[in-house]
């Protein structure tokens, strides 16, 4: 009998884990919702906070940069850049060392706009700790900090090394994972 127990207290383990998983998918997406919600109030979309904090920052960055910094591709982050320097928020120019490269700034505007992301990110955190004590936040940002770093593990694991990616290729460079052809422009492009 105690073999039936143990067969069931895995299984409410494993239930526990799936459903622990799923509600932590579930609050994320609530939790970009809910500060979406506050930023399309301020003419922004989800997203272009991230690029223009990462600029705040560190202005004067490539298009890489921030996509790195945000974890995101190039490509994504370029589509921003393009709507946010629509809106007046961003300026792009040529670097002074490799007229190549594409730097982006903030505006004035953009300057302006970093207190009320900010505003909407305190908003957003207020709603979503309400009713919880400082130590009870301070437990579950270990706790989310554990399982990140496991499945930031766990994927770092299943991923192939980038020498063996080169082997197959017939190269032994490795490549610039900064890099990317959002990077570059021309001075005539704009």
């Amino acid at each position: 009998m105690s073999g039936k127990k143990k067969k069931t207290s895995k299984k409410t383990k494993k239930a526990e884990q799936a459903e622990t998983l799923l509600m932590i998918t579930q609050t994320a997406r609530n939790a970009r919702t809910a500060l979406s919600r506050h930023l399309l109030d301020l003419g922004l979309y989800a997203g272009q906070d991230g690029v223009m904090l990462a600029l705040d920052e560190e202005d004067g960055q490539t298009p890489g940069a921030i996509a790195a910094s945000l974890g995101v591709k190039a490509p994504t982050v370029t589509k921003t850049i393009g709507r946010l320097a629509a809106q007046g928020f961003l300026r792009r120019e040529g670097s002074r060392d490799d007229g190549r490269m594409m730097l982006v700034f903030l505006t004035e505007a953009g300057r302006d706009q970093i207190k009320s992301i900010r505003k909407s990110q305190r908003k957003a955190e207020k709603a979503a700790f309400a009713g919880l004590k400082k130590k009870q936040i301070g437990e579950l940002l270990a706790l989310l900090s554990t399982v990140d770093a496991n499945i930031c593990a766990s994927l770092s694991a299943d991923a192939v090394p980038a020498t063996a990616k080169n082997a197959a290729a017939g190269t032994d460079q490795e490549p610039d994972p900064l890099s990317s052809p959002e990077d570059v422009s021309t001075i005539n492009a704009d």
